[in-house]
């Protein structure tokens, strides 16, 4: 309001001056309104000074303020971000440091490795873990340690076998269902039933001790570990009845080949003497060279006979003796993909044949058969080589590799044999057959 009042002053001064001098007879009167509103103008103006100036002050402390709030909103998103990231970082850290805590505590528990230990032996700890949690859990022992009397320890008793139970109960559907898949998910399920339960009977001052939570840890840890213990060995069982099927079949087809070569044997030896006997009968020079020629042939094929027994009779005694095979099926592993095994067998690709049964859509092509006195140390150098491609990080004896061909044989070329051949390109005549007749359907 001053300040529409101020104006309309200075209006009224500028007004009445130009009207006296518009009219210079009468100026006496406008002149001395000029004045006297000039002095109330002044009068007006050094009261609201104060004001003015203290307004002025305040919307700079204002202006102020609002930059540093602006600045302060800056800043505070910032550190929002930041505690973000920290609570992130917080919550990876606390789960490394979990992870660590039960591996540290389980090295404590077992300090000897349980991949050496069998199903049995494991299930012996489980038993003995069993009973020693039995024996904490007993309810007369917890009251007992309390000192409490009358309806308290009746009130207290009671609510210890509720928290028991519960905890067994929640637990033991838990440690049922465990495998190899869900075992970092069971293990979360206990610690959130340890907690969840313990805040339920907050109010009643019982819970379940850390001591009793370990307990059921470290039993998900055996149950999961013997679990794997009896996969594996039914595994190795089911590999042992094949290795002995397969050292049966080698021990019947040796067998087999020496009574053939032993029949071939007698067969040419018979055949010498009926030829020895016609030559002492033979009537001209002629009949006679006919014969020896006859004789000479057989006389080489019982060398050869000889020496093919000698083989197969050293492959009797040799154990080790057989062929690493070089084998790949890109219709059902696709490129890249070898199996490296071994056989005895003296036909080996009626082994390979063998692995091509019902179990893979088609058949496996050859790259290389490679013939050693050793061939189960050779074969175990390979894979030993090769470990880091093995297909099956899990189970070594899984004997399939993602390689480059060229590599196994610059191996086998530059440390055992450089005469060895490899075959390159697969045939794969059913799986190219297959994919051309998909692209006509």
């Amino acid at each position: 309001m001053n300040s529409v009042n101020n104006k309309w002053i200075i209006w009224t001064i500028f007004g009445s001056s130009l009207f006296s001098i518009a009219t210079p007879g009468i100026a006496i009167i406008p002149t001395i309104l000029s004045l006297i509103l000039a002095l109330k103008f002044i009068i007006t103006d050094k009261k609201i000074l104060p004001d003015v100036l203290q307004f002025q002050k305040e919307f700079n402390n204002i202006k102020s303020l609002r930059k540093s709030k602006e600045n302060l909103n800056i800043e505070l998103e910032s550190l929002e971000e930041n505690l973000q990231g920290k609570k992130s970082e917080l919550k990876e850290v606390q789960s490394l440091l979990n992870e660590t805590e039960l591996e540290y505590d389980y090295k404590l528990i077992y300090p000897f490795d349980l991949d050496i230990l069998d199903s049995l032996e494991i299930n012996n700890l489980i038993e003995k873990l069993t009973l020693k949690e039995k024996q904490m859990l007993n309810v007369d022992n917890i009251v007992k340690s309390t000192g409490l009397k009358g309806e308290d320890k009746k009130f207290y008793k009671n609510q210890v076998k509720q928290i028991t139970r519960l905890f067994n109960a929640e637990t033991s559907i838990i440690l049922k269902k465990v495998t190899a898949k869900n075992f970092k998910v069971c293990q979360k399920q206990i610690l959130t039933a340890f907690e969840s339960i313990n805040k339920i009977f907050e109010t009643d001052a019982v819970k379940i001790s850390e001591e009793i939570l370990d307990i059921k840890l470290e039993k998900l840890t055996l149950i999961y570990k013997h679990q794997i213990k009896i996969e594996d060995e039914q595994i190795l069982k089911r590999e042992e009845r094949e290795r002995i099927k397969e050292e049966n079949k080698v021990k019947k087809e040796l067998e087999y080949k020496l009574n053939q070569i032993d029949k071939d044997i007698k067969h040419h030896n018979n055949e010498l003497i009926k030829l020895n006997k016609y030559i002492t009968k033979a009537n001209s020079d002629v009949e006679k060279e006919i014969y020896i020629e006859k004789i000479k042939q057989l006389e080489n094929k019982l060398n050869e006979l000889t020496i093919t027994k000698d083989s197969v009779l050293e492959r009797q005694v040799k154990a080790q003796s057989g062929y690493v095979y070089i084998i790949s099926n890109i219709g059902s592993f696709g490129e890249n993909i070898f199996k490296i095994g071994v056989t005895r067998r003296l036909e080996p690709l009626e082994r390979i044949r063998e692995l091509s049964s019902a179990s893979v859509p088609f058949e496996f092509d050859v790259h290389a058969l490679i013939f050693s006195d050793n061939a189960f140390a050779l074969e175990d150098r390979l894979h030993k080589h090769f470990k880091n491609q093995q297909v099956n990080k899990v189970n070594s004896r899984k004997e399939f590799y993602n390689i480059n061909l060229d590599e196994i044989k610059n191996l086998i070329h530059s440390e055992y044999d450089n005469t060895v051949e490899f075959t390159f390109e697969p045939k794969a005549e059913q799986y190219r057959e297959s994919l051309l007749i998909s692209q006509n359907l």
